[in-house]
């Protein structure tokens, strides 16, 4: 199974989504204003540069969290509980993720 998790993907009634149509489409799931600026901008910015915009902030987005962590004083997201929901990783508990995507290092045992 790989395990590029690069990519925002989204499998829905109406079918497979990528990058920032799947984003977008994810926000109607979130509460207000959230499902209401998703569906809004799906229809209202074009794809191009939405997509341009996605595969920017994508690119440097260990970056963009750092200083938004330095700035805000949040901390990290832990996502190893959803592990199992994340395509590619749900039956691979050896598989290595670099920590900027907010998984536990997990020290192999001897």
């Amino acid at each position: 199974m790989p395990t590029d998790v690069s990519t925002a993907i989204l499998m829905d009634e109406t079918g497979g989504h990528v990058e920032s149509a799947s984003v977008l489409r994810m926000f109607s799931f979130m509460g207000f204003p959230y499902n209401v600026l998703g569906p809004l901008a799906l229809v209202l910015v074009p794809a191009f540069l939405r997509d341009f915009c996605y595969r920017v902030f994508a690119r440097n987005r260990g970056e963009i969290w750092k200083q938004v962590r330095k700035v805000t004083g949040l901390g990290e997201a832990q996502l190893e509980v959803y592990r199992d929901r994340i395509v590619g990783l749900e039956d691979d508990e050896d598989t290595e993720i670099d920590l900027s995507w907010g998984f536990e290092v997990k020290k192999k045992e001897f």
